[in-house]
Protein backbone atom coordinates (compact mmCIF):
# COMPACT_ATOMS: atom_id res chain seq x y z
CA UNK A 1 0.00 0.00 0.00
CA UNK A 2 2.89 2.20 0.74
CA UNK A 3 3.48 2.22 -3.17
CA UNK A 4 0.10 3.06 -4.08
CA UNK A 5 0.50 6.83 -1.49
CA UNK A 6 3.97 7.59 -3.26
CA UNK A 7 2.40 7.11 -6.47
CA UNK A 8 -0.86 9.04 -5.67
CA UNK A 9 1.65 12.02 -5.06
CA UNK A 10 3.01 12.38 -8.38
CA UNK A 11 0.96 14.79 -10.64
CA UNK A 12 -0.21 14.18 -13.92
CA UNK A 13 1.84 16.36 -16.93
CA UNK A 14 0.98 17.28 -20.28
CA UNK A 15 3.89 16.66 -21.86
CA UNK A 16 4.73 13.31 -23.88
CA UNK A 17 6.44 10.73 -21.85
CA UNK A 18 9.63 10.79 -22.99
CA UNK A 19 13.42 10.32 -21.76
CA UNK A 20 14.93 12.43 -19.66
CA UNK A 21 16.58 15.50 -20.71
CA UNK A 22 20.20 14.59 -20.45
CA UNK A 23 19.27 11.79 -22.78
CA UNK A 24 17.16 13.79 -24.98
CA UNK A 25 19.60 16.61 -25.28
CA UNK A 26 22.31 13.56 -26.41
CA UNK A 27 20.04 11.54 -28.44
CA UNK A 28 17.46 13.68 -30.03
CA UNK A 29 18.91 17.56 -30.07
CA UNK A 30 22.64 16.93 -30.58
CA UNK A 31 21.50 13.99 -33.22
CA UNK A 32 19.22 16.35 -35.30
CA UNK A 33 21.58 18.77 -35.52
CA UNK A 34 24.84 16.49 -36.27
CA UNK A 35 22.47 15.16 -39.58
CA UNK A 36 21.31 18.94 -40.00
CA UNK A 37 24.91 20.19 -40.17
CA UNK A 38 25.99 17.31 -42.51
CA UNK A 39 22.86 17.50 -44.85
CA UNK A 40 24.30 21.62 -45.39
CA UNK A 41 27.37 20.57 -46.00
CA UNK A 42 26.75 17.99 -48.29
CA UNK A 43 24.60 20.43 -50.14
CA UNK A 44 27.44 23.19 -50.28
CA UNK A 45 29.68 20.71 -51.22
CA UNK A 46 28.33 18.50 -53.90
CA UNK A 47 25.65 21.19 -55.01
CA UNK A 48 27.94 24.15 -55.37
CA UNK A 49 31.26 25.68 -55.36
CA UNK A 50 33.03 24.86 -52.24
CA UNK A 51 36.26 26.41 -53.60
CA UNK A 52 37.16 29.40 -55.53
CA UNK A 53 41.01 29.81 -57.38
CA UNK A 54 42.85 32.57 -58.62
CA UNK A 55 44.07 31.26 -62.01
CA UNK A 56 46.67 32.58 -64.48
CA UNK A 57 45.12 35.18 -66.80
CA UNK A 58 45.98 32.85 -69.99
CA UNK A 59 43.84 30.33 -68.90
CA UNK A 60 40.23 29.43 -70.01
CA UNK A 61 36.95 29.04 -67.62
CA UNK A 62 37.23 25.05 -68.54
CA UNK A 63 40.97 25.12 -67.12
CA UNK A 64 39.96 27.17 -64.83
CA UNK A 65 36.86 24.52 -63.29
CA UNK A 66 39.67 21.77 -63.91
CA UNK A 67 42.14 23.72 -61.48
CA UNK A 68 39.14 23.78 -58.76
CA UNK A 69 38.58 20.77 -59.16
CA UNK A 70 41.70 18.70 -59.14
CA UNK A 71 42.50 21.16 -55.84
CA UNK A 72 39.42 20.40 -54.12
CA UNK A 73 40.50 16.62 -55.12
CA UNK A 74 44.16 16.54 -54.48
CA UNK A 75 43.82 18.83 -51.49
CA UNK A 76 44.94 21.91 -50.84
CA UNK A 77 48.11 23.49 -48.36
CA UNK A 78 48.25 26.26 -45.61
CA UNK A 79 50.90 29.12 -45.35
CA UNK A 80 50.29 32.26 -44.33
CA UNK A 81 49.75 35.62 -46.72
CA UNK A 82 52.59 37.31 -45.50
CA UNK A 83 55.08 34.51 -45.32
CA UNK A 84 53.87 32.87 -48.78
CA UNK A 85 56.30 34.48 -51.20
CA UNK A 86 59.63 32.80 -49.22
CA UNK A 87 58.11 29.87 -48.37
CA UNK A 88 56.33 28.66 -51.02
CA UNK A 89 59.34 28.88 -53.30
CA UNK A 90 61.47 26.61 -51.89
CA UNK A 91 58.98 24.09 -50.20
CA UNK A 92 59.50 20.73 -50.34
CA UNK A 93 57.32 17.77 -50.90
CA UNK A 94 57.36 16.59 -46.89
CA UNK A 95 56.69 20.51 -45.66
CA UNK A 96 53.90 20.52 -48.15
CA UNK A 97 52.47 17.51 -46.90
CA UNK A 98 52.54 18.57 -43.57
CA UNK A 99 51.19 21.89 -44.34
CA UNK A 100 48.46 19.83 -46.30
CA UNK A 101 44.71 20.56 -45.69
CA UNK A 102 42.63 17.54 -46.17
CA UNK A 103 39.87 16.97 -43.80
CA UNK A 104 37.19 18.67 -45.92
CA UNK A 105 35.75 16.48 -47.81
CA UNK A 106 35.05 14.33 -44.90
CA UNK A 107 33.13 16.70 -43.01
CA UNK A 108 29.56 15.29 -43.89
CA UNK A 109 30.69 11.89 -42.89
CA UNK A 110 32.31 12.59 -40.15
CA UNK A 111 29.37 14.47 -38.85
CA UNK A 112 26.95 11.09 -39.67
CA UNK A 113 29.61 9.18 -37.45
CA UNK A 114 29.04 11.15 -35.28
CA UNK A 115 25.29 11.78 -34.57
CA UNK A 116 25.48 7.79 -34.75
CA UNK A 117 27.77 7.65 -31.76
CA UNK A 118 25.42 10.29 -30.14
CA UNK A 119 22.18 7.59 -30.48
CA UNK A 120 24.06 4.61 -29.56
CA UNK A 121 23.54 4.87 -25.73
CA UNK A 122 20.17 5.40 -26.15
CA UNK A 123 19.78 2.09 -28.33
CA UNK A 124 21.46 0.64 -25.27
CA UNK A 125 19.07 1.50 -22.66
CA UNK A 126 15.94 0.98 -24.78
CA UNK A 127 16.86 -2.53 -26.05
CA UNK A 128 19.00 -3.98 -22.43
CA UNK A 129 15.65 -2.38 -20.57
CA UNK A 130 13.37 -4.18 -22.11
CA UNK A 131 14.75 -7.72 -21.11
CA UNK A 132 13.84 -6.99 -17.49
CA UNK A 133 10.66 -7.65 -17.49
CA UNK A 134 9.64 -4.28 -16.07
CA UNK A 135 7.32 -2.28 -18.85
CA UNK A 136 9.74 0.99 -17.80
CA UNK A 137 8.49 3.01 -21.11
CA UNK A 138 4.81 1.83 -20.42
CA UNK A 139 4.91 3.07 -17.02
CA UNK A 140 5.97 6.20 -17.68
CA UNK A 141 3.32 6.12 -20.39
CA UNK A 142 1.00 5.96 -17.67
CA UNK A 143 2.46 8.04 -14.97
CA UNK A 144 2.83 10.94 -17.51
CA UNK A 145 -0.89 10.57 -19.39
CA UNK A 146 -2.69 13.71 -19.95
CA UNK A 147 -5.90 11.74 -18.97
CA UNK A 148 -4.50 11.80 -15.18
CA UNK A 149 -6.41 15.07 -14.87
CA UNK A 150 -9.48 13.23 -14.80
CA UNK A 151 -9.26 11.81 -10.70
CA UNK A 152 -11.39 8.28 -12.19
CA UNK A 153 -8.72 7.40 -14.82
CA UNK A 154 -6.05 8.46 -12.30
CA UNK A 155 -7.07 6.43 -9.40
CA UNK A 156 -6.84 3.33 -12.39
CA UNK A 157 -3.93 4.13 -13.54
CA UNK A 158 -2.44 3.88 -10.45
CA UNK A 159 -3.64 0.63 -9.81
CA UNK A 160 -2.69 -0.51 -12.43
CA UNK A 161 1.20 0.51 -12.45
CA UNK A 162 0.81 -0.48 -8.78
CA UNK A 163 0.12 -3.62 -9.56
CA UNK A 164 2.30 -3.92 -12.58
CA UNK A 165 5.38 -2.91 -9.59
CA UNK A 166 4.13 -5.25 -7.30
CA UNK A 167 4.00 -8.66 -9.61
CA UNK A 168 7.70 -7.67 -10.47
CA UNK A 169 8.80 -7.21 -6.80
CA UNK A 170 7.50 -10.19 -5.82
CA UNK A 171 9.26 -11.89 -8.21
CA UNK A 172 12.57 -10.67 -7.37
CA UNK A 173 11.98 -11.58 -4.06
CA UNK A 174 10.99 -15.06 -5.04
CA UNK A 175 13.90 -15.10 -6.67
CA UNK A 176 16.19 -14.13 -3.95
CA UNK A 177 14.13 -16.48 -1.41
CA UNK A 178 14.99 -19.74 -3.59
CA UNK A 179 18.81 -18.59 -3.10
CA UNK A 180 19.88 -19.99 -6.60
CA UNK A 181 23.70 -19.62 -7.00
CA UNK A 182 24.60 -20.65 -10.58
CA UNK A 183 27.91 -20.39 -12.24
CA UNK A 184 29.20 -16.88 -12.65
CA UNK A 185 28.70 -17.16 -16.68
CA UNK A 186 25.11 -18.03 -15.86
CA UNK A 187 24.40 -15.34 -13.70
CA UNK A 188 26.20 -12.77 -16.06
CA UNK A 189 23.03 -14.50 -18.42
CA UNK A 190 20.67 -13.99 -16.06
CA UNK A 191 21.29 -10.34 -14.65
CA UNK A 192 18.47 -9.55 -16.53
CA UNK A 193 16.36 -10.83 -13.30
CA UNK A 194 18.23 -9.71 -11.06
CA UNK A 195 16.69 -6.43 -8.70
CA UNK A 196 19.13 -4.27 -9.40
CA UNK A 197 19.36 -4.72 -13.43
CA UNK A 198 17.22 -1.92 -14.88
CA UNK A 199 19.06 0.43 -12.96
CA UNK A 200 22.37 -0.86 -13.91
CA UNK A 201 21.67 -0.28 -17.65
CA UNK A 202 20.44 2.94 -17.09
CA UNK A 203 23.70 4.25 -15.08
CA UNK A 204 25.70 2.46 -17.71
CA UNK A 205 23.65 4.23 -20.23
CA UNK A 206 24.47 7.85 -18.54
CA UNK A 207 28.36 6.82 -18.49
CA UNK A 208 28.39 6.74 -21.89
CA UNK A 209 26.38 9.73 -23.10
CA UNK A 210 29.53 11.09 -20.90
CA UNK A 211 32.04 8.56 -22.26
CA UNK A 212 31.12 9.27 -26.12
CA UNK A 213 30.66 13.20 -25.26
CA UNK A 214 34.02 13.89 -23.61
CA UNK A 215 35.11 11.56 -26.76
CA UNK A 216 34.23 13.60 -29.46
CA UNK A 217 35.69 16.54 -27.67
CA UNK A 218 39.08 14.74 -27.67
CA UNK A 219 39.00 13.97 -31.47
CA UNK A 220 38.65 17.15 -32.46
CA UNK A 221 41.24 18.90 -30.23
CA UNK A 222 43.36 15.76 -31.76
CA UNK A 223 42.60 15.61 -34.87
CA UNK A 224 40.74 18.24 -36.05
CA UNK A 225 42.65 21.41 -34.07
CA UNK A 226 46.25 19.65 -34.03
CA UNK A 227 47.80 19.51 -31.49
CA UNK A 228 46.57 22.29 -29.57
CA UNK A 229 44.64 21.33 -27.11
CA UNK A 230 43.50 24.62 -25.53
CA UNK A 231 42.66 25.69 -29.70
CA UNK A 232 38.68 25.92 -28.45
CA UNK A 233 39.41 28.10 -25.71
CA UNK A 234 41.62 30.10 -27.40
CA UNK A 235 39.20 30.44 -29.91
CA UNK A 236 36.56 31.22 -27.78
CA UNK A 237 38.51 33.93 -25.91
CA UNK A 238 39.94 35.78 -29.71
CA UNK A 239 36.44 35.96 -31.04
CA UNK A 240 35.26 37.73 -27.61
CA UNK A 241 38.51 40.16 -28.40
CA UNK A 242 37.25 40.21 -32.09
CA UNK A 243 41.14 39.12 -32.55
CA UNK A 244 40.69 39.03 -36.74
CA UNK A 245 43.91 37.58 -36.85
CA UNK A 246 43.39 34.21 -35.53
CA UNK A 247 41.84 32.22 -38.71
CA UNK A 248 44.70 33.47 -40.36
CA UNK A 249 47.75 32.43 -37.98
CA UNK A 250 46.08 29.42 -36.54
CA UNK A 251 46.00 27.22 -40.05
CA UNK A 252 42.71 25.88 -38.60
CA UNK A 253 39.88 26.31 -41.18
CA UNK A 254 41.59 28.31 -43.28
CA UNK A 255 39.86 30.66 -45.40
CA UNK A 256 42.64 30.95 -48.10
CA UNK A 257 45.41 28.14 -49.28
CA UNK A 258 47.29 27.32 -51.75
CA UNK A 259 47.58 24.36 -54.39
CA UNK A 260 50.36 23.14 -57.02
CA UNK A 261 49.67 20.98 -59.99
CA UNK A 262 51.45 21.03 -63.35
CA UNK A 263 49.79 21.24 -67.11
CA UNK A 264 51.53 20.28 -70.07
CA UNK A 265 52.10 23.08 -72.49
CA UNK A 266 53.88 22.48 -75.75
CA UNK A 267 55.32 18.73 -75.01
CA UNK A 268 56.27 20.17 -71.47
CA UNK A 269 55.39 20.11 -67.77
CA UNK A 270 54.50 23.32 -66.61
CA UNK A 271 53.72 24.06 -62.63
CA UNK A 272 51.43 26.32 -61.67
CA UNK A 273 50.76 27.22 -57.90
CA UNK A 274 47.41 29.39 -57.46
CA UNK A 275 45.77 30.59 -54.35
CA UNK A 276 42.71 29.08 -53.49
CA UNK A 277 39.95 30.09 -51.09
CA UNK A 278 37.54 27.56 -49.12
CA UNK A 279 34.29 29.09 -49.24
CA UNK A 280 33.27 25.74 -47.06
CA UNK A 281 35.71 26.41 -44.53
CA UNK A 282 33.40 29.92 -43.55
CA UNK A 283 30.94 28.13 -42.71
CA UNK A 284 32.21 25.16 -40.92
CA UNK A 285 34.59 27.66 -38.50
CA UNK A 286 31.53 28.77 -37.29
CA UNK A 287 29.89 25.05 -37.19
CA UNK A 288 32.41 23.45 -35.29
CA UNK A 289 33.21 25.97 -32.63
CA UNK A 290 29.37 26.07 -31.58
CA UNK A 291 29.52 22.39 -31.63
CA UNK A 292 32.86 22.56 -29.37
CA UNK A 293 30.88 24.68 -27.09
CA UNK A 294 28.20 22.83 -26.64
CA UNK A 295 30.04 19.11 -26.24
CA UNK A 296 31.58 21.08 -23.45
CA UNK A 297 28.63 22.49 -21.89
CA UNK A 298 27.44 18.98 -22.76
CA UNK A 299 29.97 16.91 -20.89
CA UNK A 300 29.72 18.82 -17.59
CA UNK A 301 25.77 19.05 -17.44
CA UNK A 302 26.18 15.08 -17.87
CA UNK A 303 28.86 14.81 -15.34
CA UNK A 304 26.49 16.41 -12.91
CA UNK A 305 23.56 14.00 -13.94
CA UNK A 306 25.69 11.28 -13.43
CA UNK A 307 26.84 12.63 -10.44
CA UNK A 308 23.07 12.74 -8.50
CA UNK A 309 22.17 9.59 -10.25
CA UNK A 310 25.06 7.60 -8.60
CA UNK A 311 24.72 9.87 -5.17
CA UNK A 312 20.88 8.67 -5.09
CA UNK A 313 21.87 4.98 -6.01
CA UNK A 314 24.75 4.83 -3.24
CA UNK A 315 23.42 6.78 -0.63
CA UNK A 316 20.76 5.35 1.75
CA UNK A 317 20.16 9.12 3.24
CA UNK A 318 18.88 10.39 -0.29
CA UNK A 319 16.56 7.35 -0.38
CA UNK A 320 15.18 7.44 3.03
CA UNK A 321 14.49 11.11 1.96
CA UNK A 322 13.04 10.71 -0.94
CA UNK A 323 10.45 8.20 0.52
CA UNK A 324 9.66 10.62 3.64
CA UNK A 325 9.22 13.04 1.20
CA UNK A 326 6.56 11.03 -0.81
CA UNK A 327 4.81 9.59 2.24
CA UNK A 328 4.49 12.93 3.93
CA UNK A 329 2.65 14.37 0.33
CA UNK A 330 0.21 11.75 0.25
CA UNK A 331 -0.81 12.18 4.13
CA UNK A 332 0.54 8.70 5.25
CA UNK A 333 -0.57 8.65 8.83
CA UNK A 334 2.52 7.36 9.96
CA UNK A 335 3.51 11.32 10.08
CA UNK A 336 0.57 12.15 12.21
CA UNK A 337 1.48 14.30 15.47
CA UNK A 338 -0.18 11.73 17.90
CA UNK A 339 3.54 10.31 19.65
CA UNK A 340 1.27 6.97 20.53
CA UNK A 341 1.11 6.21 16.93
CA UNK A 342 4.87 5.79 16.13
CA UNK A 343 7.63 7.24 17.27
CA UNK A 344 10.25 9.13 14.52
CA UNK A 345 13.50 6.38 14.96
CA UNK A 346 10.37 3.83 14.60
CA UNK A 347 9.56 5.52 11.46
CA UNK A 348 13.11 5.87 10.08
CA UNK A 349 13.49 2.02 10.84
CA UNK A 350 9.96 1.05 8.67
CA UNK A 351 11.20 3.55 5.84
CA UNK A 352 14.29 1.46 5.53
CA UNK A 353 13.10 -1.98 6.05
CA UNK A 354 10.69 -0.71 3.24
CA UNK A 355 13.34 0.30 0.92
CA UNK A 356 15.75 -2.98 1.73
CA UNK A 357 13.25 -5.61 1.96
CA UNK A 358 10.70 -4.44 -0.25
CA UNK A 359 11.51 -1.66 -3.05
CA UNK A 360 15.31 -2.70 -3.39
CA UNK A 361 17.28 -0.88 -6.09
CA UNK A 362 14.54 -1.05 -9.04
CA UNK A 363 11.79 -0.85 -7.01
CA UNK A 364 13.33 3.08 -5.81
CA UNK A 365 14.58 3.41 -9.12
CA UNK A 366 11.31 3.43 -11.42
CA UNK A 367 9.89 5.69 -8.56
CA UNK A 368 12.24 8.11 -8.79
CA UNK A 369 12.40 7.48 -12.46
CA UNK A 370 8.46 8.52 -12.07
CA UNK A 371 8.82 11.40 -10.24
CA UNK A 372 11.48 13.17 -12.45
CA UNK A 373 9.08 12.53 -15.38
CA UNK A 374 6.39 13.88 -13.51
CA UNK A 375 8.47 16.90 -12.23
CA UNK A 376 8.57 15.98 -8.58
CA UNK A 377 12.52 15.23 -8.51
CA UNK A 378 13.45 14.88 -4.76
CA UNK A 379 17.05 13.36 -4.43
Amino acid sequence: MSILRVLSTVPFSNRPPVQDIIANLHSYFTFNFLIGLAILLSYKQFGGRPIECMTPAGFSSSWTDYTENYCYTANTYFVAIDKAEQIIVNISDEERRERRISYYQWIPFFLIFQAGCFKVPALIWKYFHAQSGMKVGEILRIATSEANSDPTIRADNINSLCNHLQKVLKFHRRLEMRRIRPHRFFRLLNMKYSAYYVTLVYLLSKCLFFINVTGQLNFLNRYLFGSNDNFGFEFWRNLLHWNSTFWKESGVFPRVTWCDFDVREMGQSVNHTVQCVLVLNVFMEKAFMLLWGWYTVLAIITLANISAWFYGYLSTASAEHFIFNHLEMAGEPLFDKDPNILQPKQIQQCVAKFIVKYLKTDGLFILRLIAQHADVTNF
